[in-house]
């Protein structure tokens, strides 16, 4: 099998940690390419051109990076990026046991996911021609990635997001993805403020999945 990554995509970087993570290594060759180009050659298997994209030995794949962790995670047991489980549907609390868990997982999923989905469009922003640019669209993402930052300075000591020696899960990724596009983005200064998400940030670079998977400069 192949990951096509680039360097510079958030999602690539989360797919190549959990490839990382759950040690496929040999099983998995990690392929750098170019993207957005006429003769990009993912285009040939892949006609969305989107990365990460895991290529299988049949010549078929997967582009969705949550697709991607899904099948990764199934090829050695046991599940180790499963959701917590849902015990009972009409319990919504956010207790921290049974269903409470579970919501509680999927809404920090859920904010993560969408501060990692506005800060690519940033990132994307600004690498278009400055005359191009929408500074509208920056301030307006530069705002989210601020309040979001804060939102998880206050979740950042507990589940699902402490680390706790149990482990990586996708939020925890999620975060870290959105977090890390700050290397491309001078003005995403979200540390400010947040010494509790600053000092988790630092701490999930030193798990070695997580480092090791430090893309090259584009």
């Amino acid at each position: 099998m192949k990951l096509y990554v680039t360097p510079t995509s958030p999602y690539a970087r989360l797919a190549m940690i959990v490839r990382l993570d759950l040690g496929l290594e040999d099983e998995i060759e990690l392929v750098w390419t170019t993207t957005r180009v006429p003769d990009d050659p993912v285009l040939t298997f892949n006609p969305s051109g989107r990365v990460p994209f895991l290529q299988l030995d049949d010549g078929s794949g997967f582009e969705d990076t949550d697709v991607i962790v899904d099948y990764l995670d199934g090829l050695a047991a046991p599940l180790r990026y499963a959701r917590p489980d849902p015990v009972d549907v009409h319990d919504v609390d956010c207790d921290g046991n049974g269903n409470g868990a579970y919501w509680r997982f999927r809404r920090l999923e859920a904010l993560a996911r969408s501060m990692l989905d506005g800060v690519s469009v940033w990132a994307r922003e600004i690498k278009r021609p400055e005359g191009e640019q929408s500074p509208g669209l920056i301030a307006h993402e530069r705002r989210r990635a601020d309040r979001l930052a804060h939102t998880f300075e206050d979740e950042i000591g507990f589940a699902p997001l402490a680390l706790a020696g149990e482990g990586l899960n996708r939020a925890q990724l999620l975060l870290f993805c959105a977090l890390d596009v700050h290397r491309r983005l001078p003005d995403m200064d979200w540390r400010e403020g947040c010494p509790g998400l600053s000092a988790w940030y630092d701490r999930m670079q030193e798990i070695p999945a997580v480092g090791g998977s430090l893309p090259p400069a584009d």
